[in-house]
């Protein structure tokens, strides 16, 4: 795993963004180049949004356009965060039809997704299998 935070392990409102590079799907070659698997750990918040945001962005400018999130270990998202997803999913779209596809989500974080609406624009899925399945669909 490849880690964007300077270690250790994410304090209550900070995040810790990690790509992860050792998963069955890179064994398998099941990814493409243009996709990257992301865990957040920890709270995207109007205090960390800009981090997660930007280890985004640098993905996007190295020709990633499909992103696979793992947010099983993220225990809070606030409006900040929202718009992070938002607007990296605006420019993936506007500038290559890509597309953002979340995974292992708390159901507290689900709620939000769906009371927000933005589960009918950023793709939610069970596991990283059936993120990969939607992504390569």
């Amino acid at each position: 795993m490849q880690n964007t935070n300077s270690g250790g392990i994410a304090s209550k409102d900070e995040l810790l963004v990690q790509e992860i590079t050792d998963s069955h799907a890179h064994a398998q070659g099941v990814l493409k180049k243009n996709m990257a698997i992301l865990k957040t750990t920890g709270e995207i918040s109007l205090f960390s949004a800009k981090k997660f945001k930007e280890a985004m962005i640098e993905r996007i400018d190295n020709g990633v356009n499909v992103f696979l999130v793992d947010l099983s270990t993220t225990s809070h998202i606030d409006s900040s965060g929202l718009a992070a997803f938002i607007s990296t999913q605006a420019r993936l779209f506007k500038e290559s039809q890509g597309k953002i596809i979340i995974y292992s989500v708390p159901t507290h974080l689900q709620k939000i997704f769906e009371l927000t609406k933005l589960d009918k624009l950023i793709g939610i899925t069970i596991d990283l299998d059936a993120a990969i399945d939607r992504a390569l669909a």
